[in-house]
This record gives C-alpha cells, structure tokens and sequence, in this order.
C-alpha cells in the first residue's frame, strides 16, 4: 500500500475522532442547557394549571354571584310589586270604608232612634276615655 494512501486513512480517521469530540463537547453544554430548559418548561406548565384553576374557579364565583343578584333583583322587584298591589288594595279599603260610612251616617242622620243611639254610645266613650285619660 501506498504510504500516501495509509497516511490519508489516518487522517481521516484522526478527523472523524476529532469531529465525534467536538460534536460531543458541543452536545454536552446543549444537553445541560435542554435539560434546564425542560425543568423550567414544566415549572410553567405546573404555574399555568394553578392559574387556569384559579380561573375556572373565578369564572365559576363570577357566574354564582351573577345568579344571584338576578334572583335578588327579581325579589326586590316583587316585593316593590307587592307593595305597589298593597297600596291600590288600601286605597280600595278607604274607598269601600268611606262609603260603607256615609251609608251608615246618612242612615244614622235620617233615623231619629239611631241618632239617638249613636249619641248614647258617643257619650259612653268620651266618658270611659275621661275616666282612662
């Protein structure tokens, strides 16, 4: 064999020797850098799950309270309705009540005997309220 030819051969293969070296020594770094970088990969993954239940969480509270001022606003519009029904219900109390009363006084006025009672029964009370006063 040719000397050249034999040198050559271990060049190259002194080469390759060398190329495998420094392919290691540069993937080595690279590895500790990945590997850190993975690390800190799934700390932000753990941080995002904590904060998408939190949210979830937040929406859920959110939704809650939302139900529930709707629900209280619909009460407190009842309740205003009720006291709007109260007040023409009252209002139709004083209205019959009035009535009812000048039908009683205008009887009371035109019977001589019922006059007479009601002032018989006037006079008791305005005693019975002298006598308590």
């Amino acid at each position: 064999m040719n000397s050249w030819l034999l040198a050559s051969v271990i060049l190259l293969i002194l080469a390759v020797v060398i190329l495998i070296v420094c392919i290691i020594a540069v993937i080595m770094p690279i590895k500790k850098t990945m590997t850190i970088l993975h690390a800190h990969s799934e700390g932000i993954q753990k941080q995002m799950n904590g904060i998408q239940t939190q949210t979830t969480l937040l929406a859920t509270t959110a939704e809650k309270m939302k139900y529930d001022i709707e629900y209280k606003i619909e009460t407190v519009q009842g309740v205003i309705q009720s006291l709007k029904n109260t007040g023409d219900v009252l209002n139709e109390i004083s209205d019959s009540s009035q009535a009812l009363t000048s039908k009683v006084m205008q009887k009371a006025a035109d019977d001589p005997v019922r006059q007479a009672q009601v002032e018989q029964w006037t006079n008791t009370a305005m005693g019975y309220l002298k006598r308590n006063g």
